[in-house]
């Protein structure tokens, strides 16, 4: 089993990372843990956890100290499409980076600070721009687990905008993919988005997700569910170059991706 250490990542997705890798978790990192690095081990993070500019020019701070002791070789960094300037088609890997939110910005500071310290100290950077992921062991307000939890007892699912357009993926595939990277070991600076390429309205998916579990739910407009920052409309990823370069691809359909995670939230209720 591969090992690797992880922090910041979202919390749903430990259990994933803890059944596939032997995994060393410092899930706000600190000066404290700049023991936990190993060049041979590599290092995959995220932004959870890091609430304030400050705390992602911490991060910084403890990466750098750890590059330059030589003790950080291979990092995977969980990004996000806001990083993004928003766009009604496809988001490619050359599009220009120009967030509008909060979680977009942090993030591409975070991309800056990681090119700089793999160009400064000859890192191996992957950048991975999630779209959305979903699976077991994600929970409200994410908008999957919302609706089916709705479903398994028949309650009423509060939307803001039913017509924004996002691309979900499983899990699962997520896995697969740094399984191959880990294993690929890709050299210099990589940058992908990560996502099944496959835009899906709001009002489909809980369409969808009404048909595949046979259940029902009922839909409301509810205001406070706007966000105050802008919230992208149409927000799918353009895999093309993913797909070329390390012939990865999801391979888990909506369909049995909500299947396998309504199963999870009966089990996890009781039903």
């Amino acid at each position: 089993m591969k090992e690797i250490l992880i922090s910041n990542i979202e919390k749903w997705l430990l259990p994933h990372l803890e059944r596939a890798f032997a995994t060393n978790s410092v899930q706000a990192l600190k000066h404290s843990h700049f023991s936990s690095f190993d060049p041979d081990i590599t290092f995959v993070f995220g932004f959870e956890s890091l609430r304030e500019f400050t705390d992602v020019g911490s991060v910084g701070d403890v990466l750098q100290l750890a590059a330059q002791s030589g003790r950080l070789k291979s990092i995977i960094f969980f990004s996000s499409y806001g990083v993004y300037g928003p766009k009604k088609s496809s988001f490619k890997e050359s599009d220009i980076v120009c967030p509008k939110n909060f979680v977009g910005t942090r993030a591409a500071i975070l991309e800056d600070i990681l090119v700089y310290l793999s160009n400064r100290y000859s890192l191996d950077l992957t950048i991975l721009r999630l779209f959305n992921p979903y699976g077991p062991y994600q929970l409200s307000p994410s908008v999957i687990p919302t609706v089916l939890e709705k479903i398994a007892t028949a309650g009423t699912v509060n939307i803001g905008d039913s017509e924004k357009v996002r691309d979900f993926f499983y899990i699962s595939d997520l896995i697969d993919l740094l399984t191959l990277l880990i294993d690929k070991k890709p050299k210099g600076i990589d940058i992908w988005n990560v996502g099944s390429g496959i835009p899906v309205s709001i009002s489909s998916l809980i369409t969808k997700a009404q048909e595949v579990t046979g259940g029902e739910c009922d839909v409301l407009f509810d205001a406070t569910k706007l966000r105050e920052e802008y919230d992208y409309d149409y927000a799918v990823a353009d895999i093309t170059k993913i797909k070329k370069e390390l012939g990865w691809e999801p391979k888990i359909s909506l369909e049995e991706g909500l299947a396998l995670t309504y199963q999870w939230i009966l089990g996890r209720s009781g039903k």
